[in-house]
């Protein structure tokens, strides 16, 4: 299936069980939640510059710290929107 084949809403779904995926693997091989949050905001900000330029990409992570800041994040269910 194509990218362009998927709405919106579709690839934020397959991207986000696919992260939770890989994200419990790495947990069930030994690798520390602490190690995988420092390893996924690194990669993801590396990402994030690659795709949207530095100033777009400190916009989306001022975006997200504030969401943060505001409580838009529920620790407790790792299945909820992911607001942004």
């Amino acid at each position: 299936m194509a990218e362009d084949d998927l709405t919106d809403e579709e690839q934020m779904a397959v991207a986000i069980d696919w992260y939770i995926a890989m994200w419990d693997e790495a947990i069930a091989r030994g690798v520390a939640e602490e190690s995988m949050g420092m390893i996924a905001l690194s990669a993801t900000t590396n990402k994030l510059i690659k795709v949207f330029g530095d100033e777009g990409a400190a916009a989306l992570l001022q975006r997200t710290v504030d969401n943060v800041k505001n409580g838009q994040f529920d620790v407790e269910d790792e299945e909820s929107e992911i607001s942004n």
